[in-house]
């Protein structure tokens, strides 16, 4: 029993960090209708500018957050502008492919940059363990595990009581609507970009104190799309509800049946409950089901 009580208790920590990644994924649906491809290398980068002035400059905590997440909240701004502006009004296939294109150039640029190294940082959260219902939990995961719900926390106030919120929810419902009513679309379209980026380094920074940097971190992106399809591509709740399930349907799948198959069940998991929830809730698990009258 004790052993099925830590691998939930994992599960849950991890599931924190891929609903992180999948959030900022759904940010950017919500307001824009583009399942954006590009979140998995703004994730990785927030990582590697946190490291590169937190370990080659030595500056401080502090200072190596609010650095990071300016340069990726830049990086976001700029693929709004540069990539996706152009192509308002243009199919939404286009816009796809060009959240592909962007991963595929920054990917390059990615390794370029590591050059097939590996970067990591020392612990800069507290270490260590608790024992939480009889299982052992790392301290590191259970503080980003606690930053993490924050951020959603944060995510529900902004929608709800902001107007910038307000304005991403009414651009997200019709955007010829929301412009009717005074709302600038293209700056909202900005803003989500932004915001999301900045949530995709945080992501990024979490992620990379688990298994440090290299040229797989940015694909954890498609992971976080995965997640955003089970959970509702325009669902933030969705997207926590489904990182969790995903972090605990992988830990308990590969400990019960990784030897008895000789492993890799927890690399499939995510794409297996994929299928499943679109089998069965094409919208995902909280997404809004859209029904068009003729």
């Amino acid at each position: 029993m004790t052993d099925f009580l830590q691998l939930v208790l994992l599960g849950l920590l991890e599931g924190g960090l891929y609903a992180l990644v999948a959030a900022s994924i759904v940010l950017v649906y919500k307001s824009t209708h583009v399942v954006s491809l590009a979140h998995g290398q703004l994730m990785g980068f927030g990582a590697l500018a946190f490291w590169f002035v937190l370990v080659k400059l030595h500056m401080p905590l502090l200072v190596a957050a609010v650095l990071a997440l300016g340069f990726t909240a830049m990086m976001g701004w700029a693929i709004e502008r540069c990539a996706m502006r152009p192509l308002i009004g243009q199919p939404l296939f286009a816009a796809f492919l060009i959240t592909f294109a962007v991963f595929l150039m920054m990917d390059g640029i990615f390794q370029l940059i590591l050059r097939g190294e590996s970067a990591s940082f020392a612990a800069f959260l507290p270490e260590g363990q608790i024992v939480l219902a009889g299982a052992p939990a790392p301290v590191t995961q259970l503080v980003s595990f606690g930053i993490c719900l924050l951020l959603f926390l944060g995510l529900a106030l902004l929608f709800q009581y902001t107007k910038i919120g307000l304005g991403m929810r009414a651009t997200a419902e019709d955007h010829q609507l929301a412009q009717s009513v005074g709302i600038s679309v293209r700056s909202i379209f900005s803003a989500i970009w932004v915001l999301s980026a900045m949530v995709a380094a945080v992501a990024g920074v979490a992620l990379a104190n688990v298994m440090d940097i290299y040229y797989p971190l940015p694909y954890l992106g498609i992971k976080g799309l995965t997640v955003a399809l089970v959970g509702g591509l325009d669902s933030v709740p969705g997207a926590l509800l489904a990182g969790l399930l995903l972090g605990i349907l992988e830990n308990v799948s590969a400990g019960y049946l990784d030897p008895l198959v000789g492993g890799g069940v927890k690399e499939v998991a995510a794409y297996v409950l994929l299928l499943f929830i679109l089998l069965i809730k094409p919208y995902g698990l909280l997404g809004l089901v859209r029904i068009e009258r003729i």
